[in-house]
């Protein structure tokens, strides 16, 4: 018999907090466990309005940045958040640009870019162009 294949299931994902309310930062108990919690946590979140998707993005602290969202720009346009702390920062602007050309969240302006010039885009970008030409 052959060697049983470990899981890489949750190497790069360490946690996920789903629906979220908004309110959860105005209650001191929860503020001061979240702070506890997330301290020192990067990682990819979404903001939502109701149940629909609002904006996406990025940041080194989940805690402080979901609260400055709070009082910035967004502010009054999603209520509820989810969260995915990541394990491996590097990963973070890639995650981020996946989420954002799948999603395309109505308050995020800038959807992120993969390099242009790596080889596999320019085959791909040939094998297009072809096909449209076709």
């Amino acid at each position: 018999m052959g060697q049983q294949q470990k899981s890489t299931k949750g190497t790069l994902i360490k946690g996920m907090g789903k629906n979220l309310p908004i309110e959860m930062f105005g209650d001191p108990v929860i503020k001061r466990k979240l702070r506890k919690l997330l301290r020192g946590c990067a990682g990819i979140y979404a903001l939502y309005k109701n149940d629909r998707l609002y904006y996406v993005g990025l940041a080194q602290s989940l805690r402080s940045r979901i609260r400055s969202h709070r009082r910035d720009k967004h502010a009054g346009k999603w209520n509820r958040f989810t969260i995915f702390i990541i394990k491996k920062v590097k990963y973070l602007k890639d995650i981020e640009t996946l989420f954002l050309n799948i999603a395309k969240p109505k308050g995020n302006r800038i959807i992120g870019k993969v390099h242009r010039k790596t080889k596999i885009n320019r085959k791909l970008r040939k094998i297009i162009r072809e096909y449209q030409n076709r």
